[in-house]
């Protein structure tokens, strides 16, 4: 019986990922692909997800080291709006133009 396991894993390198992830998944949610719906789909949702997951986590390692805070927070904020943005895409494809078309994208519009 020992003490209690400490995170071994450095949250900057967490935070750098979130970071590099974060402008595909914001990218992936702002362009809308005539062809090749689904793995646009599939691409910006895994993007988005990995980078909000690695965010949450190197935050919460991060303990007092507020650069990796402040890195971690702003790829959470924009993997989320990518998500969103992914999600409004979707639901404006599935509901065939029920739903409005996305603002940032006037071209969407059927």
């Amino acid at each position: 019986m020992g003490a209690a396991a400490r995170d071994h894993e450095p949250p900057a390198a967490l935070a750098t990922v979130a970071v590099l992830l974060a402008p595909l998944s914001l990218w992936m949610g702002i362009i809308v692909p005539a062809a090749g719906m689904a793995r646009h789909v599939f691409l910006g949702a895994a993007f988005g997800i990995v980078c909000v997951l690695c965010g949450l986590r190197a935050v919460r390692i991060a303990g007092r080291r507020r650069a990796v805070r402040v890195w971690a927070w702003i790829a959470l904020v924009l993997g989320a709006v990518g998500l969103a943005m992914m999600v409004w895409q979707l639901l404006t494809f599935g509901t065939d133009g029920g739903f409005p078309p996305p603002f940032w994208s006037p071209y969407a519009r059927r």
